[in-house]
Order: structure tokens, then C-alpha cells, then sequence
């Protein structure tokens, strides 16, 4: 498998950022990346699918992209959503962890990454790393200043 990520210290407990990665109706306040996801959070568990829109670049924005809640860790801060098992495209299978790690004095570290498996994988890899770093990097970033500026 290969990995892009992006990770960023933010001056705010693990908890009240799970709270706001775990709020997807809150994302289109905050999140660039993600503007759209319509998975209600009452429905927020494993196997659900749901529908997004994802920024790859400035001017690319992917569109009703399907994808699954595939393991939420609550007491650890972290979950993972990927490519959706009933309508997703073959060839190809994605796993994206967001994680809270408490970092100390209040602190956290956040890390959100992607792998990819399948035959169409190395691909991927190649025609979206780069991008997907750079989104990912935005993403931690607006992450970073949206929770750091609710005090």
C-alpha cells in the first residue's frame, strides 16, 4: 500500500477536534476539501455510505464521489472512510484515517492519510499523489486555524 499524508500540530484537545472532523454537517464552514458530504451525523457509524465532493486541486473539484465508513475509534480519536464497497470503482480501494493524538499541554497531533490497494493503485498513486498532498496539507491547515480560532 502507499500512504499520502499530511499531519499538523493544533493548540486544541484531541476531543473537541474529534468533534469537529466527526460533524460532517459542519464541514462546508471550515472544509475546502470536503465542502460537501451528506452523511447526517446521526447516522455516523461503520458501513454507512454516503455521498461527497472533493477538492483535488483549485479549480478540480470531484463530484458525488461514494464512500463507506469503514471503522470509527472514538476512544482513540480517529476513524477511516474509503471507497464504497456496493459503488466504487473496480480496480481500486482507498483507505483515508483522520487521528487526534494528544500531544501534550492541550496540544494535538493530526494526522489524516490515504492508502490505496488494488490493481489500479500504483496508478492512482501517480496521478494523484502530488495532489492530494497538497490538499491534504490544506486540509490540516483549515482544520488547524477553524478549531484554533474557536478558542
Amino acid at each position: 500500500m502507499r500512504r499520502i499524508e499530511a499531519e499538523i500540530v493544533i493548540d486544541a484537545p484531541a476531543a473537541r477536534i474529534w468533534e469537529i472532523i466527526t460533524d460532517f454537517e459542519g464541514y462546508p464552514r471550515w472544509n475546502g476539501f470536503t465542502p460537501r458530504i451528506t452523511l447526517r451525523n446521526d447516522r455516523f457509524r461503520v458501513g454507512e455510505e454516503f455521498d461527497l465532493d472533493c477538492r483535488m486541486t483549485p479549480r478540480r473539484l470531484l463530484r458525488n464521489e461514494r464512500e463507506v465508513i469503514l471503522a470509527i475509534e472514538p476512544e482513540r480519536f480517529r476513524f477511516c472512510m474509503g471507497t464504497s464497497r456496493t459503488r466504487g470503482r473496480p480496480g481500486i480501494r482507498s483507505f483515508r484515517w483522520q487521528i487526534c493524538e494528544p500531544h501534550g499541554d492541550g496540544r494535538t497531533r493530526f494526522v489524516n492519510y490515504e492508502e490505496f490497494q488494488g490493481p489500479l493503485a500504483p496508478l492512482v498513486y501517480f496521478l494523484y499523489a502530488a495532489p492530494l498532498a497538497r490538499a491534504f496539507a490544506s486540509y490540516c491547515e483549515s482544520l488547524k486555524s477553524f478549531t484554533e480560532s474557536r478558542g
